[in-house]
């Protein structure tokens, strides 16, 4: 007789090859950009797009982008500790939100 297999394991190995996961880890840093980055610099700026591990962000002004671009790695880890995956490893700033 053939051993039956769990259904939640049979999920997470369809789940990893698919790549879900990380996919699921990068809406998360769109959908929960205030608990990331905080509130005060959630409210000036919001990320657009993730492209080839760069994440784009849009924020209030320049000298937000200038900024945030001084802290762009401290703002690196904490977007990939909160995805638990190294899903950026560049970001990108641009006036104009």
């Amino acid at each position: 007789m053939k051993d039956i297999e769990d259904i939640g394991s049979i999920l997470d190995s369809v789940v990893e090859d698919m790549g879900i996961n990380r996919k699921l880890n990068t809406s998360n840093i769109f959908n929960h950009w205030k608990e990331i980055v905080g509130n005060e610099i959630a409210k000036r700026s919001r990320p657009d797009k993730l492209v080839n591990l760069t994440l784009y962000i849009s924020v209030t002004s320049s000298t937000w982008a200038n900024e945030l671009s001084l802290m762009s790695e401290d703002l690196i880890e904490k977007i990939n500790s909160f995805a638990g995956d190294n899903v950026v490893k560049k970001v990108r700033f641009k006036a104009g939100l």
